[in-house]
């Protein structure tokens, strides 16, 4: 990884810093007063790449104070290619991180956050944790690598050195050794159950004769059963017939029976019928005389009623006279009152001052007289209307009217009683037809008791027949009862028979079977074991491989061969620093402290750091800060050029923080040459340091410092 711009925002102390290019530089010093914001700006790559700084993965102590938003951008060159990180926090709606991957135009960006991280550290090749204790000195962990317990030194070494792959292929080895151990007790088990199977055999055989022998003799039998049940099904057959024409001739004898007493009954009521009809025809002879007696006074009755209907002509007749006499009459009586009126009216005009009987006014001597000769005339008219109203022809016509009606001499009490009696002839006349009809039928009645008596007759001879025939028949019931439990006892045993030879051969089928399986689990077990000697020696193949990708296996060579390379850079560097006083060793094996049961001492796997000068080795602690100072500073740049030459390396990358206030002024001079001689061995190299006097031996520098509004930078020396 090889940095060419960095972009800030509200990071820290910075609010809106100015874009970093690294294209500019090779080697450069960042500088500025203590809490300006140096190491803020090694912090925003670490955070942008790998989500952690020194206040490790709390981002919104990162955020500028007074705002809300943070947004970190690097880009860097990998393998001739440049790739983008943008990082950003907002504090807004309950804090929330974006992240994003770019190729130039191309966006890489996954759907998740962590799986985005995964993809920059795949791509880099390269943890946090790896990067902070080989490539990046931060200030105050100088001694990061140093300090670390043997067995998390070897752990970040085999980061370093790409062994992680080993670790994956020992996993996967085992995996595949778990999966064949699974696989091998699963065939264990197997073999044990066909083998004890298998052991079976000889029992099966043993089963399968006593089970064919069973099987005959149970057959046997039941043929025997079969033809007896045979025999007394045929018997029962013959009775079955000789029951059932008994039965037939009993439905049969009842049937002739009950229509006997059809005949005997329809017969009952046939003579019941003709003594009935028999009194009914006896009063016939009174009734005809009656008949005759009644039609001789039916032209009495008729010579009655022709009077009777005269008499309501002259009545009618007489009734519309009279309405003409009444109206002729009231005419004649409306005209004299309105004469006597006239009259008046003329006696009333001779007396003085009259009035006008029309308006009710005085009326003159002229008018009088005009008024008089009117009423005059209308009297005249009035008596010549009375005199012509006649009512003597009326008169004379009710009275002859009324004469010819006196002449008629009607009894209507006689005519009612006559017609009354006329009622009793047709009651009669009903009650002759009647006794005709019963006569009638008093002879078919005769003629059908007659031939119920001769049907009666033959009926009693078919009866009397089918009992002979009836008591001739053999008595069957009983011997059919006796049949019937014998065929139900044969039947039942049989049934139990075919039940118990059912389960005979079922018994014989599996016996079969297992002799058939017992043959098959020979050849079956012949292939589980061809199949666990396979496994087994997939196994021993995997064993060799876990082996051999674990951590005392290809890993361990690996280790071996680059711990002296390791050790010489160190000390090459040490050589510089201290000018050949000091040197270290990486031991990678120690002895136990205790013994093993044979009485020797045991070895266990390490990474020891061994410091030795001129007075001898000594522990780490009891070294100066300037001496161990030294010491890391040496680790750590050999571990960064060994990071940079392993296979598939991708850092390019060399970052000092501090760590110089240690040193003295030939300390900090041989530093500064130690960096002078690495500097090819690095892309980019940044020191960081507040000492004026060191400041000054870098020719390019990034000073930093510190305002109201926040903390700026600026490029001098390019």
């Amino acid at each position: 990884m090889i940095p060419v711009r960095l972009k800030l925002l509200n990071f820290t102390s910075y609010k809106d810093a100015p874009e970093l290019n690294f294209s500019k530089f090779h080697l450069a010093a960042i500088s500025g007063p203590n809490g300006a914001g140096k190491s803020s700006l090694l912090d925003a790559i670490t955070w942008c790449v790998w989500g952690w700084s020194r206040a490790g993965d709390l981002a919104d102590q990162l955020v500028h104070k007074g705002t809300k938003h943070m947004f970190v951008e690097l880009t860097f060159q990998l393998d001739s290619q440049e790739f983008t990180v943008k990082r950003e926090r907002n504090l807004t709606g309950g804090s929330s991180t974006n992240l994003e991957l770019w190729s130039g135009n191309h966006n890489l960006t996954e759907g998740t956050i962590k799986m985005t991280q995964e993809k920059i550290i795949n791509l880099l090749h390269l943890t946090f944790e790896t990067f902070i204790n080989s490539s990046f000195l931060r200030q105050g962990h100088a001694d990061e690598f140093t300090t670390k317990g043997p067995t998390d030194r070897k752990r970040i070494l085999a980061d370093i050195l790409g062994l992680s792959h080993y670790d994956e292929l020992e996993e996967k080895a085992k995996e595949k050794i778990k999966d064949i151990q699974t696989k091998l007790k699963l065939l264990e088990y197997q073999i044990l159950e066909i083998e004890a199977e298998i052991s079976m055999k000889g029992d099966r055989e043993k089963t399968l004769t006593e089970s064919k022998q069973k099987v005959f003799e149970i057959e046997k039998t039941v043929r025997r059963v079969e033809e007896e049940l045979m025999l007394l099904q045929r018997r029962r057959e013959v009775l079955i017939l000789a029951s059932e024409q008994h039965q037939k001739l009993e439905q049969n004898l009842n049937a002739q029976l009950m229509e006997l007493s059809e005949i005997v009954t329809k017969g009952k009521q046939r003579a019941n019928r003709i003594k009935g009809l028999e009194q009914k025809i006896l009063s016939l002879e009174s009734v005809d005389q009656k008949i005759k007696e009644l039609k001789n006074l039916e032209q009495e009755v008729e010579i009655l009623n022709k009077k009777n209907q005269e008499k309501l002509e002259l009545e009618k007749q007489l009734a519309q006279i009279a309405g003409v006499l009444n109206v002729k009459e009231e005419q004649k009586k409306n005209l004299q009152k309105i004469i006597e009126d006239l009259k008046k009216q003329l006696n009333q005009l001779s007396i003085p001052a009259a009035k006008c009987p029309t308006c009710g006014q005085e009326i003159g001597k002229d008018q009088k007289h005009q008024v008089r000769q009117e009423l005059e005339k209308k009297l005249n008219d009035r008596v010549s209307e009375v005199n012509k109203i006649s009512i003597k022809d009326e008169q004379i016509q009710i009275q002859n009217l009324n004469q010819r009606i006196i002449a008629l001499k009607i009894d209507d009490s006689k005519l009612i009683k006559l017609q009354k009696d006329l009622q009793n002839l047709e009651i009669l006349q009903k009650q002759k037809e009647e006794f005709l009809q019963n006569q009638a039928s008093l002879e078919t009645e005769k003629k059908t008791r007659e031939e119920l008596l001769s049907l009666y007759n033959n009926k009693k001879t078919q009866v009397d027949k089918l009992r002979s025939e009836l008591e001739k028949l053999p008595k069957v019931s009983q011997n059919l009862l006796k049949i019937q439990a014998d065929l139900e006892s044969k039947e039942n045993s049989l049934q139990t028979l075919r039940v118990t030879e059912k389960e005979a051969q079922t018994i014989l089928g599996q016996a079969k079977e297992l002799i058939s399986r017992s043959e098959q689990l020979e050849k079956l077990a012949k292939q589980k074991k061809d199949e666990q000697t396979s496994l087994q020696k997939d196994k021993a193949a995997y064993d060799e491989l876990a082996l051999a990708f674990g951590k005392k296996g290809i890993q361990a060579m690996i280790i071996e061969t680059a711990i002296p390379e390791i050790e010489d850079e160190a000390n090459r560097l040490l050589e510089k620093l201290t000018d050949g006083r000091m040197k270290i060793e990486l031991q990678t094996q120690r002895e136990t402290k205790t013994k093993l049961e044979t009485g020797e001492k045991g070895i266990i796997e390490t990474l020891d750091i061994i410091i030795s000068d001129e007075m001898g080795e000594r522990p780490y602690e009891l070294y100066s800060g300037g001496e161990t100072f030294r010491v890391n500073f040496a680790l750590r740049i050999a571990l960064s050029k060994l990071l940079t030459k392993r296979a598939g390396a991708r850092l390019q990358f060399l970052v000092i923080d501090e760590g110089f206030g240690t040193q003295d002024v030939e300390g900090r001079n041989r530093i500064v040459e130690v960096l002078d001689a690495i500097k090819n061995d690095f892309e980019k190299i940044l020191v960081i340091t507040h000492l004026e006097e060191l400041k000054e031996e870098f020719p390019i520098r990034i000073e930093v410092s510190k305002g109201i509004s926040g903390s700026t930078f600026e490029v001098v020396g390019v």
